[in-house]
């Protein structure tokens, strides 16, 4: 692993523990084994290290979301399998779906907003964009369309993880969030 990737790897770490302003660039470099000088070789400053593992970890849950995703149509079963497979995600990566919730709930997330609701590989809102297109889910912004799935998927997640629920019953609950957020944005 190079180095870049293990201080993101041991930022991840910190930051969700200690948070952003609990968590020092030496103290990233010394977990991570490098010299404070070798962090800012590259990240200019804390933020931008804050700004760069958010993009990695962003890029990591799509990644994810579109390798695994059963049907690439504009369909009930496209916003399905995203809505599965980014569930998926949040279970299976703790500690980063930590991290984008405490950046998503902080000053830096103003910062990209924009950005990210303007993206044209983001999975979601490209379909988001072509059901709308297609007058499959209703005629809203596509912001206000993304809040509602991620909302269900944060609260899913979070209700999961509070009850300790076996896998069939993790199914369930999922695809029972899933037809409540259909019938929320179905045209």
């Amino acid at each position: 692993m190079d180095k870049k990737s293990i201080l993101l790897g041991t930022a991840l770490q910190l930051f969700v523990v200690n948070g952003f302003h609990g968590t020092a660039t030496s103290k990233i470099a010394q977990e991570a084994g490098v010299a404070n000088g070798t962090l800012f070789n590259y990240f200019k400053t804390k933020d931008e290290l804050i700004m760069a593992l958010y993009r990695s970890v962003l890029k990591h849950m799509d990644d994810f979301i579109i390798e695994r995703m059963e049907s690439h149509s504009i369909s009930k079963a496209s916003f399905r399998s995203v809505f599965m497979e980014t569930i998926s995600w949040c279970l299976d990566n703790p500690l980063r779906y930590q991290y984008l919730q405490q950046f998503n709930h902080s000053p830096y997330f103003k910062l990209v907003t924009s950005k990210v609701l303007n993206q044209d590989e983001h999975p979601l809102l490209v379909l988001i964009q072509n059901g709308i297109d297609i007058v499959l889910i209703k005629q809203l912004p596509i912001s206000f369309i993304y809040s509602i799935f991620t909302a269900q998927v944060n609260g899913l997640n979070s209700y999961i993880i509070a009850n300790d629920l076996e896998k069939d019953k993790q199914s369930e609950f999922i695809e029972e969030a899933f037809e409540m957020v259909w019938k929320m944005i179905e045209d």
